[in-house]
């Protein structure tokens, strides 16, 4: 028996060593395995458990320098634990774990072009052309099978998105969400400042991190009318007319 022991304790050390030295590039293999060839780590260095590469996001090609840094030995216990830095400066990295119980992200930063975004996420036609740069700041997510708790804000700035009619697009300024709470569901308010459009309502999210968005729409007072007929005809095609002039947006996501 102790010869046995002997046997599979040297054999794990081996197999923490190999796995130790493992170059960075099989974390590209890895990423493009789970998102389907949409995400690639170009220029990867380091080893698989401290590394450092260029996420890149396709087709577009939108790149963000990162870097990062896994525990091994959570991995005994069916946990993946580690640290993520997306971009420089001195601002400590961002946390993640991921187990049989719970994920967890902390301190997370991450800003993007919209079209990219919605272009790596498959969403088909025009709606991929959406303008601006959207950010995310997760201070906290915690999910459960049953619960999710979370302090998060997603901010969407200088908004566009297109119409049907040629050459018409609708400016939404600047759109935020900021979403906070414990529970099976939570939710937050969603507004923006400036554009062509007021926009007002609520955002849940559900332990399983489906969003759901209810949120009114109404051209602003001031434009000409020839512009705000264009877009009130464009917001009839998505959301259903209030009766006030405003148009009810009711979206549930998977």
């Amino acid at each position: 028996m102790k010869v046995v022991l002997a046997v599979a304790t040297a054999l794990l050390l081996l197999a923490i060593a190999v796995a130790a030295t493992a170059p960075a590039t099989l974390a590209d293999a890895r990423v493009s395995a789970l998102s389907g060839g949409r995400l690639r780590i170009a220029a990867a260095a380091g080893t698989l458990w401290n590394g450092s590469g260029d996420l890149v996001m396709l087709p577009r090609g939108t790149r963000r320098a990162m870097a990062w840094h896994i525990d091994a030995w959570p991995l005994f216990v069916g946990e993946l634990r580690g640290t993520l830095r997306t971009g420089g400066g001195e601002a400590l990295p961002a946390e993640f774990s991921a187990g049989p119980a719970s994920n967890t992200l902390r301190r997370f930063d991450l800003s993007l072009p919209m079209e990219s975004l919605l272009q790596t996420a498959g969403v088909p036609g025009a709606i991929a052309t959406a303008g601006g740069v959207v950010s995310a700041h997760v201070e906290r997510l915690v999910q459960t099978p049953g619960a999710i708790e979370a302090n998060l804000a997603l901010q969407w700035q200088d908004a566009t998105v297109p119409t049907l009619q040629p050459g018409l697009r609708i400016a939404l300024g600047d759109v935020r969400c900021d979403v906070q709470g414990a529970g099976r569901e939570i939710e937050g308010a969603l507004s923006n400042r400036g554009g062509d459009v007021e926009i007002a309502g609520r955002v849940a999210l559900t332990a399983s991190l489906a969003p759901r968005i209810d949120a009114t729409i109404r051209p602003r007072a001031g434009l000409d009318r020839d512009r705000t007929a264009a877009i009130a005809s464009a917001l009839s095609l998505v959301a259903a007319p209030d009766g006030h002039g405003g148009f009810r947006l009711a979206w549930s996501g998977s």
